[in-house]
């Protein structure tokens, strides 16, 4: 099956793009499997936060649920570390679909009550989530070569930008077909929509993880030197990009799920979100593939400048009233200025690491070490949210969107500038 969608991949790519460079059947699948995780993170995960949401109407099982997944995420990471360099590199990327997959197993066993256990799906999520990432970098470096590696990204980016396009809009609307008595009657409370959506992402994770040995990958047989890296001396421009990173977890944590819970609460329509999520991946894929023709290392902080203005810009509708038109402006800067962020941002991230001390050795410790501070970042700026949302609640939720809305400007000043 997937022989043959590549087929048809590369006969697009030849005929309309020139490329000619075949990939290994190795990388051929792995190709595959990164975009079916994206696809399948598209599908669920906004929708995890909404179900969650919705028995109560309030954020507090949400805030606790991701709360729980940003700490868990970085001890992830340095768990996977030490497995993969013992084990080899695979190991945590299996252990990535295993746990995504523990999430809706128990998602799906506890239905409604799913949303009294907000710690232990947390948990479980973080686990997946900081697996999944440590073991996809491994991997990548490992079974792809200098020479098709460029060409392996931008296959893959382009498999998960049209997944990620269709995925939310389908779960969304099957969401809301499930609603629907046989009297054409809407039941607001049927959750037999989400019921499919979360088995449709267990099934995936659980075909991921079988797929996944047909890999072989070599024990390492080094140390994970996690805590030595995080307290390396003399290392100033990697120090000074960590505390970017914990600036830049200030506003993913609020950011990561908040608006979509929005778009939930003003239209009470899960196909709304659906289609909400679509048209701000569309855009953020046009954008990135507008960047490519743009984006050189001599205009990366033009662009690091110009993006975090349209991202905070974006807020600003949202301080004064949500409604349709505020949710829509918000749509449309964020997910021009966030792609965009991102593109010149991972080109800032890597020059810096290349001169970090030791990097050529110790690749996996830094990608591992980078997750403290975002995870510092998000967990303070999600307490100090729900802080206010608790105090002031509408006013404070208005308060906290300006604010960390335009946290991430701060990064300017710690960020190096060579």
């Amino acid at each position: 099956m997937s022989d043959l969608f590549f087929s048809y991949v590369y006969q697009f790519m030849h005929r309309f793009l020139g490329v000619k460079r075949p990939l290994s059947p190795q990388e051929k699948t792995l190709a595959w499997m990164f975009s079916f995780y994206d696809f399948n993170y598209a599908l669920s995960g906004v929708f995890v936060n909404i179900f969650l949401f919705k028995r109560h109407d309030d954020f507090k099982t949400v805030v606790l649920f991701n709360l729980t997944q940003y700490a868990v995420i970085l001890p992830a990471f340095w768990i996977g570390g030490h497995l993969s360099k013992r084990w080899g590199h695979l190991l945590s990327y299996q252990l990535g679909f295993a746990f995504s997959a523990l999430v809706f197993a128990v998602t799906l066993t506890l239905r409604e009550n799913s949303s009294d256990h907000p710690y232990l799906l947390g948990c479980l999520s973080g686990l997946g989530i900081g697996f999944y990432f440590l073991g996809e970098h491994a991997l990548t470096l490992d079974m792809t070569t200098e020479k098709t590696r460029d060409y392996f990204y931008s296959l893959t980016n382009l498999f998960t930008s049209i997944l990620s396009i269709l995925a939310p809009a389908l779960a969304g609307g099957l969401i809301v077909s499930f609603k629907f008595k046989g009297s054409g009657q809407a039941d607001q409370d049927s959750s037999m929509g989400y019921y499919i959506v979360f088995a449709i992402a267990l099934a995936i994770y659980l075909g991921l993880v079988f797929k996944s040995f047909q890999f072989k990958a070599k024990p390492v047989n080094k140390n994970f030197e996690f805590w030595k890296v995080l307290t390396f001396s003399r290392n100033m421009g990697w120090n000074r990009y960590m505390a970017a990173q914990f600036i830049v977890g200030l506003r993913g944590g609020v950011f990561w799920f908040l608006l979509w819970i929005l778009v939930f609460r003003f239209s009470q329509n899960e196909a709304v979100v659906g289609g909400y999520s679509m048209f701000c991946n569309l855009l953020g894929v046009l954008t990135t593939y507008a960047l490519a023709l743009w984006a050189k290392a001599e205009n990366r902080w033009k662009g690091l400048w110009f993006s975090s203005w349209l991202m905070g810009l974006a807020c600003i509708g949202l301080f004064f009233q949500i409604n349709y038109y505020t949710i829509v402006f918000y749509a449309v800067l964020s997910a021009i200025g966030s792609s965009w962020f991102n593109v010149v941002s991972n080109g800032v991230a890597f020059k810096i690491l290349e001169k970090a001390r030791e990097a050529k050795i110790r690749k996996l410790e830094y990608l591992a070490v980078r997750e403290a501070p975002l995870a510092a970042g998000r967990i303070l700026s999600l307490t100090l949210f729900w802080l206010s949302y608790s105090k002031f609640e509408e006013n404070g939720l208005h308060a906290g969107l300006l604010i960390f809305g335009f946290v991430h400007m701060g990064m300017f000043i710690v960020l190096p500038k060579d």
